[in-house]
């Protein structure tokens, strides 16, 4: 029998190395809001992409099944199909950064499926990401006091992500692989009751970023969970220590909500009651639960028990799907699905989850039902969805996604894509392997922590994280790939999948280029305009499919008086995307500045066709009107008063 120092130095080989690396990247991305900028996804992108490249090329065993095998020519068509979407998209720029963010989960699917691990690395790259997830949140949230704005959204945890709903996949997302490995007899009782007892703590921060989605998708992914992960009833009593224990803690986690929100004096403290709040509970967790491990340690059980109980632990999962739907059916459905559909209710304090399920997701999903029946067979194209929103829209809200996986891949990739992406779906689940060794029900744990992110990802836009979606890629890739005894020399595998790599490499690197152009732009303009514009330049010219580089230049121009840079810059966005309302508004605002008061009644009118609740083209249109000037800065403040109100100063 191998000792844990053992298994330990035997994980430690050549694609244990790749893996980690790996993981490293994942870990930036959820510290840098989960890895949603562009900037930042591109540079992690690319570094992923040369690991690829390098370790499929140099590193001879990479075998897979011929489901997994499936799984990847399919995973790649499909992200060859969302850059074919680029032709017809009306915002060509954000459909490249949306065809090469599924470019990158390609990648990531495919090193993980392909490398020939050794089992005993497979726990230590779960727990690794885990952990970090943990050790991020918890800083962030010690951050918080005394600056909870940077850390907050109307009260509401949104580190590390910046989104709160994204801030709770992240935390749910880490806990799932801890409370399976936490449940196995494999590891010392210690490391057991440690590893609970972080997993506690992940669940505790999720409740603070209060996420109405959770309370549908945790309770489904707990099904999905149970079903897949063998040792059904050793995972469940893991899970419910870990629930008794946030239940007992989750009054102090709640009470953080009105004090931030409300900007009170009682905040920090409120904040650090939570912080020990997730303390205590971790500490008795681990306490409980290494006791139980010891104990379980010393207990011995015939085959015909073990099975016994697993069947038992999926008869209790049956009863709970049985006691939920006939709770359900008493429900006043009617009614539910009317406050769904009614937009967001007024705060009316104590908690964010006592305002129900009401939000404008109803009227999201009916514009990206509208689209696929529109374009039903190509789509409208990747990530566009803004544009549609705002001309189709009943809410005030503007969002860029549809909030739905399940909808926005008909939406954009049409029925071609989805189907594309359905079949990788199923050949990947047919990939992961069902054995019950304790690697393999390690592997199917991080398998079941991306069936979690599709399923919270069903009702929210969490495709658009890198840190969220590569490591749900990359566990999925995890549970189907091969040991390092079944591998293989496959050269033609290799050079195709390096190749692929590559490829994907190259499309990311004008983009990433551009932005990091944009950004430089950014933070430099107030004391060198001059250079600003110079840096724009240079991004204009290396994503010649993208706006913002003129959208940023127009932007600068009308805050430095430059009103015929301003003009010409935005006229060059319209000249990309021509359904962009706010090019149009400031193009108005530009020749109003410059007295061409008929032209910019003509802007302000293809503005408003583009988007017409938008109150402030009304406000514009007088002035011009009137051929009064017109306040800029009081525009560009409205604006951002519009933004505060949505998520806060």
């Amino acid at each position: 029998m191998t000792t844990p120092l053992q298994r330990a130095a035997a994980a430690l080989d050549a694609p244990f190395a790749i893996g980690a690396l790996a993981v490293v990247v994942f870990a930036v991305w959820l510290a840098k809001d989960a890895g949603y900028a562009p900037a930042t996804w591109y540079t992690g992108g690319l570094f992923l992409v040369a690991l690829a490249v390098v370790a499929l090329l140099a590193y001879g065993r990479v075998s897979v099944s011929r489901p997994a095998l499936a799984a990847i020519v399919l995973l790649g068509a499909f992200a060859a199909w969302s850059a074919l979407t680029i032709a017809w998209s009306s915002d060509r720029g954000i459909a490249w950064d949306g065809a090469n963010r599924t470019l990158l989960y390609f990648v990531v699917y495919a090193l993980f499926v392909a490398l020939p691990w050794r089992r005993a690395s497979i726990p230590v790259l779960l727990v690794s990401l885990s952990l970090a997830a943990l050790g991020i949140g918890l800083v962030d949230l010690a951050r918080s006091i005394g600056n909870t704005t940077d850390f907050f959204i109307i009260g509401r945890f949104a580190a590390p992500a910046g989104y709160a709903n994204a801030a709770c996949a992240v935390f749910i997302f880490a806990f799932w692989p801890l409370a399976y490995i936490a449940a196995r007899r494999e590891p010392p009782a210690v490391v057991r009751g440690l590893l609970l007892a972080c997993g506690t703590a992940l669940v505790e921060l999720a409740v603070l970023t209060q996420s109405r989605g959770s309370l549908v998708a945790v309770p489904v992914a707990v099904v999905a969970y149970l079903l897949i992960v063998p040792g059904r009833l050793r995972a469940a009593c893991a899970l419910l220590v870990v629930a008794l224990a946030t239940i007992l803690a989750r009054n102090t986690l709640l009470d953080v909500f009105d004090p931030v929100r409300l900007g009170s004096a009682d905040a920090d403290d409120a904040i650090r009651s939570a912080l020990l709040a997730i303390v205590v509970s971790a500490a008795a967790v681990f306490v409980v639960w290494t006791i139980v491990a010891v104990v379980d340690g010393r207990l011995e059980l015939s085959t015909r028990a073990v099975r016994f109980a697993n069947t038992g632990g999926l008869v209790v999962v049956a009863i709970g799907v049985v006691v939920g739907v006939l709770a359900l059916s008493r429900a006043d459905i009617g009614a539910s699905w009317r406050h769904f559909k009614a937009g967001y209710p007024e705060e009316s304090g104590g908690s964010h989850f006592s305002i129900g399920l009401g939000s404008n997701r109803y009227d999201f999903w009916r514009v990206a039902v509208k689209e696929f029946r529109d374009h039903p067979l190509r789509g409208v194209g990747a990530d566009n969805f803004a544009e549609d929103y705002i001309l189709e829209r009943r809410s005030t809200e503007e969002p860029l996604y549809p909030h739905s996986l399940g909808l926005r891949l008909p939406a954009q990739t049409g029925i071609v894509g989805t189907l594309l992406f359905l079949g990788f779906v199923g050949c990947a689940g047919f990939a992961v392997r069902r054995g019950s060794a304790f690697a393999d029900g390690a592997a199917r744990a991080g398998a079941a922590a991306a069936v979690y992110y599709a399923i919270h990802g069903s009702g929210d836009w969490l495709w658009e994280f890198a840190g969220l979606g590569a490591p749900a890629f990359a566990w999925l890739g995890l549970a189907a790939s091969r040991p390092v005894i079944a591998t293989g020399r496959m050269l033609p595998l290799r050079a195709g999948l390096a190749l692929a790599a590559l490829i994907a490499g190259l499309s990311f690197v004008l983009p990433w280029l551009a932005e990091l152009e944009a950004r430089r732009a950014i933070q430099s303009w107030r004391g060198d305009p001059a250079r600003a514009f110079s840096d724009l330049g240079r991004s204009r010219d290396l994503n010649p499919l993208s706006a913002r580089a003129d959208l940023l230049e127009g932007a600068i121009a009308s805050r430095t008086d430059d009103l015929p840079r301003m003009a010409a810059a935005f006229q060059r966005a319209i000249d990309r995307n021509d359904r962009d309302w706010y090019a149009h508004l400031e193009l108005a605002l530009a020749d109003a500045g410059l007295r061409r008061w008929r032209v910019a009644l003509a802007e302000l009118a293809r503005a408003s066709r583009l988007n017409p609740r938008e109150e402030t083209i009304g406000l514009v249109r007088a002035d011009v009107a009137a051929k009064r000037p017109i306040d800029r800065d009081r525009i560009d403040r409205l604006f951002v008063e519009r933004v505060r109100t949505r998520v806060g100063p």
